[in-house]
């Protein structure tokens, strides 16, 4: 199977990086609910699973650049580093499946081909991360749109599908 996966990963860290970018400093301690993690915690999260999807595919341990610094610029500056590292790994052209990486998924223990690793662990966790970030943020106002996740979309900036 080939794959661009760096090109992928580069991609998604900017989308986040955009959306991140819009949200005001004091939101990044906000939650959906009390038992969820923060706006912050989950762009952290997100920009982590890059790494860690990433450096398994290469045959080497995972690292996270998370700290313990906390506030936008702490997320802004982990998001850039994690981009700037991606880009210093060798490129990855094919994913191979006889190669098994496992890693922890909560309390379980997987066991995933390359390919399966990717596509049914790190994009999905990316992606469920991301979309918090950016739930968080559109439930408090920001204005985030479906362009600042995908990169793709374009709506003028009064536009809703739903009116009320």
């Amino acid at each position: 199977m080939s794959s661009n996966i760096k090109q992928l990963f580069k991609g998604y860290l900017l989308q986040l990086e955009s959306i991140v970018n819009k949200v005001p400093p004091e939101l990044f301690s906000v939650s959906l609910t009390d038992d969820m993690f923060s706006l912050e915690m989950n762009a952290k999260i997100a920009a982590n699973f890059v790494l860690r999807g990433y450096y398994p595919l290469l045959g080497k341990d995972a690292i996270s650049l998370m700290s313990d610094e906390r506030g936008k610029a702490a997320v802004v500056r982990q998001i850039i580093e994690t981009r700037e590292l991606l880009e210093k790994l060798p490129e990855i052209h094919n994913l191979d499946d006889s190669k098994v990486i496992t890693d922890k998924a909560g309390f379980s223990e997987i066991q995933l081909g390359q390919s399966d690793f990717i596509h049914q662990y790190i994009v999905p966790n990316y992606f469920f991360h991301m979309g918090m970030v950016y739930a968080i943020a559109k439930s408090k106002g920001v204005p985030v749109s479906k362009g600042d996740f995908d990169g793709l979309h374009s709506y003028p900036a009064s536009f809703s599908f739903v009116r009320s």
